[in-house]
């Protein structure tokens, strides 16, 4: 008989447990199975037989009470068939034997003659009688104590994982293959149990291979010493398992373990006892920093696995993370890392083919374009890893040092599925080779026996695009056809400044100059003598950063006298690119241009926010200032344009919205219809979406719960609210984001037809102010219902000067409701205004003071107490 202490390392059942004496030079600790005498428990299955009822409950109460706490055991014999040793384990002074019969979780087996008498036996018995009496643990009368458990995958890991990935699932680690490899016990989202061999996501520790048949044994250095540091830590441990990666292989499962103390593969790699895996390090949940920055100072340290490292001399930054700016060709990219610095990487050991000979007026493309096409698609504006495999000095072919590396966009090598697809030939060399280099030879080889690509028998490919804005005429022709195909697919092949690029339409097999219109913004420097105008290379930045050889929707409108296509640029279908601009006060409204656009509103809109924020362009621009008088060209006639509309909102009774009637109005209720339609089935928003403000989304409208465009003017972050204005009408209000969701695309080609207006030559109280709430009053009574003729005597900003006529009451031009409200004494005549100073207006100037004069003498409203607004030099709203 021998006794002593022990720390419990595992439970294999409730009657059975591992324990592990003191660690030991030179390796792990010793370990025993000790059964629990006079008891027996129920078994656990496996994938050949299901649990006995109860055996996991009472397995989990022991494990629960035992694992990692120092007990007592006393040895009492010795199976010699088996060598399978038995007696009591104490913890606290108080057999474990006892405890479990008393609660449920043991009986007592059947007893020999000779040990009837035994002090424990007796008590044991009495310990029974009370736990079936009260129904305690496997007792209990409710539920059939057996868990459902699958010990193998039923079906594919892929699609496994697409039901729990980036989950956090509990678990138990049943075993330790390896420093980073484990068995653990995981519970499903419906309450099963699955059994899963999990790889440690981002680190590979070294390998323990023993009593595989066929196979040689395999312990590398420092492999007992990882496993031990798991098995201490995590072993019959609660954790929770994020299930990341199915491996190459398709079975091997990789997940990032957490558990309360900290993180075991920061731990592992932090000592030494594990290695950075690149090819799962991307999945690790929270991003692989943690991980490297752990190997580094490992290595530093020269700890365990690093003991003999020796750092070699590599350039700067040799590896870094980054965002892919623009894929200069099929090999070659230009990375952005994370201190913002532009690095151009040619992809180590490939070769991309070569361009093939021009022609003028027309691009002529093959297995070049489709190699460059590959990288743009998956590369651009993605997070990727690159390693600098090596640095090619000057050349002939390359007059520049070359940093040549390995680009990874997760786990994909870019480079290794360029060759695959036939897009590239491998360089052969003997000292400057990529990390992986020998799946790149694997993958021409098959790329070769396959015939994919450029190592296919048929003929190669040709792409031809003419140049649309190869010269004025030119563009003349192509013109009338982009008008009538309105918004069109493109791709930003470059950004020449802000607000021009060159761009690629492939429906078309062309290419086109295309300008913003409605915006003027600085330009960037083209060569090293020329100036940049102020802000011009900012604004080249920002638009290079969002629109680089990106995707885009295009709408033509116009010409430039250089054959340049002007018109509207949509990014993600609805963010429209010279509002990005304006909202960064990196571009300003061009007044003709804009005006002539249906989007003039917007544009307006975006540069006045600019100006608020006082961004860039305005940094020293007062918002508040009054803008200098322009001077009046009485040679000219007076613009005048005549509109149809209806006041769909009013904001004061000067300050309101109107429909302009005409065909788009009449699309405008079919659009309504189609999109209550659309959102009867979709009207919540995808999970993590958050408006912009300046976005222009769908929003159900409190006082009737239908659904409107409108665009976000304010977020109200402390109710999760958002403010906005409903774009075809111009009612605003605060609304929960729950009521909003993105607009559809289809949605968004009608132009807003809610346009923001002011009452001509005259001053309107707000409704804050003396008489503001009459004169709105006064206002609604004279053009609700009605359709009125609106003269457009101005447009500032994207906002209209109108005096408003009812034709239902008067054709005389001097019975306007601008004068209406003058005569009523709820507005003072505003002549400081182009068009208020213009000779041919001054006979409707006298008709709006005669006006005044009778409200005077009549002391109405405003002039109740007399004349108060001598030489108001107020601005105009």
């Amino acid at each position: 008989m021998s006794s002593g202490k022990a720390v419990v390392k595992s439970v294999l059942s409730a009657d059975m447990v591992v324990l592990s004496g003191r660690p030991r030079a030179g390796g792990p600790p010793a370990t025993r199975t000790l059964g629990l005498n006079y008891i027996q428990a129920p078994k656990l299955g496996n994938k050949d037989r299901a649990d006995e009822p109860f055996a996991f409950a009472a397995r989990n109460f022991l494990r629960k009470l035992l694992v990692g706490k120092e007990v007592m055991f006393r040895v009492d014999y010795t199976v010699p068939s088996t060598g399978r040793e038995y007696g009591a384990i104490y913890l606290n002074q108080e057999n474990l034997a006892h405890t479990l019969v008393r609660e449920g979780w043991a009986d007592v087996r059947e007893i020999r003659a000779a040990e009837a008498g035994n002090v424990d036996v007796e008590a044991l018995y009495s310990y029974r009688a009370e736990a079936q009496a009260a129904k305690r643990g496997m007792w209990a009368e409710d539920g059939s104590g057996v868990r459902k458990a699958h010990y193998t995958l039923e079906g594919s890991a892929d699609e496994f994982l697409e039901k729990v990935k980036g989950k956090q699932l509990p678990a138990i680690i049943e075993s330790i293959r390896d420093g980073s490899t484990v068995r653990a016990c995981v519970t499903l989202p419906n309450g099963e149990y699955q059994y899963l061999t999990l790889m440690i996501s981002g680190i590979r520790a070294p390998i323990i291979r023993q009593g595989i048949a066929n196979t040689d044994d395999l312990v590398e250095p420092f492999a007992e010493e990882a496993k031990y540091f798991v098995e201490s830590r995590l072993l019959q441990r609660e954790v929770r398992v994020i299930l990341e990666l199915v491996g190459q292989n398709g079975q091997n499962i990789f997940a990032s373990i957490l558990h309360p103390a900290g993180n075991i593969a920061e731990a592992l790699v932090s000592n030494g006892l594990a290695k950075v895996a690149d090819w799962s390090i991307t999945h690790v949940t929270g991003g692989p920093s943690v991980l490297r920055e752990a190997e580094r100072k490992a290595q530093a340290s020269k700890v365990r696995l690093w003991q003999d490292h020796v750092e070699k001399a590599k350039g700067q930054d040799h590896e870094f993370d980054g965002i892919v700016a623009r894929v200069m060709t099929g090999d070659t990219v230009i990375v952005r890392n994370n201190k913002g610095q532009e690095r151009k990487v040619r992809l180590s050991n490939v070769k991309a083919p070569n361009r093939l000979p021009q022609s003028k007026g027309i691009e002529i493309a093959s297995f070049d374009y489709e190699a460059k096409e590959f990288l743009r698609k998956r590369l651009i504006g993605k997070n990727v890893h690159v390693t600098i495999d090596y640095v090619k000095p000057p050349s002939d072919q390359f007059p520049e040092t070359t940093e040549c590396g390995t680009v990874k966009v997760g786990e994909i090598n870019v480079a290794e599925q360029l060759v695959l697809r036939g897009l590239a030939d491998v360089i052969k060399s003997r000292e400057d080779r990529s990390q992986f280099y020998d799946q790149l030879l694997v993958a021409e080889t098959k790329a070769k026996t396959d015939g994919k690509g450029k190592h296919s028998t048929k003929e190669a490919p040709k792409y031809k695009f003419s140049d649309a804005s190869e010269n004025a005429t030119k563009a003349k022709q192509f013109l009338p056809f982009f008008q009538r195909g309105g918004r069109t697919q493109a791709i930003v092949e470059y950004v020449a400044n802000g607000s021009r690029f060159k761009l690629i339409i492939p429906k078309e097999n062309c290419k086109m100059t295309f300008v913003l219109g409605g915006v003027r913004c600085p330009r960037a420097a083209r060569t090293p003598t020329e100036k940049s105008e102020p802000y011009g290379v900012e604004a080249l930045d920002f638009i290079s950063r969002r629109c680089q050889q990106r995707e885009v929707e295009v709408e033509v409108e116009s010409l430039d006298k250089t054959g340049g296509f002007i018109g509207t640029m949509w990014l993600n279908k609805t963010e429209n690119v010279a509002a990005q601009l304006l909202e960064e006060g990196l571009a300003t409204v061009h007044g003709y241009s804009a005006d002539q656009s249906k989007h003039a509103a917007l544009l307006y809109s975006a540069e006045r926010a600019a100006k608020q924020a006082r961004k860039n362009l305005w940094a020293n621009v007062d918002p508040n200032a009054v803008e200098e008088e322009e001077e009046v060209d009485e040679t000219k006639p007076a613009k005048k344009e005549y509109l149809d509309v209806e006041v769909s909102e009013i904001v004061s009774g000067g300050h309101f919205y109107v429909q302009v009637i005409n065909q788009n109005l009449q699309g405008l209720e079919k659009m309504m219809s189609e999109l209550g339609i659309h959102h009867k089935n979709a009207s919540t928003a995808p999970a993590n979406w958050k408006p912009r403000v300046g976005e222009v989304v769908s929003a159900k409208f409190t006082e009737d719960n239908q659904w409107y465009r409108a665009k976000v003017t304010r977020n109200v972050a402390e109710s999760k609210s958002v403010e906005v204005i409903y774009v075809d009408y111009g009612n605003s209000e605060v609304i929960p984001l729950s009521r909003v969701v993105p607009l559809p695309s289809q949605f968004s080609s009608l132009p807003q037809q809610a346009q923001e207006a002011v009452l001509s030559y005259v001053k309107v109280p707000t409704v804050k102010e003396d008489y503001g709430l009459e004169a709105a009053n006064r206002f609604r009574d004279l053009v609700s219902g009605r359709q009125l003729v609106g003269v457009v005597e101005q447009r500032d900003h994207g906002v209209m000067h109108l005096t408003l006529y009812d034709p239902s009451i008067s054709q005389d031009p001097d019975r306007s409701l601008n004068v209406e409200m003058v005569r009523d004494g709820l507005a003072t005549v505003f002549t400081k205004t182009r068009y208020g100073r213009h000779p041919s207006n001054q006979t409707l100037v006298a008709k709006f003071q005669e006006s005044t004069n009778l409200a005077k003498r009549e002391r109405l409203n405003l002039f109740e107490y007399g004349d108060n607004t001598a030489d108001d030099e107020d601005s105009r709203y």
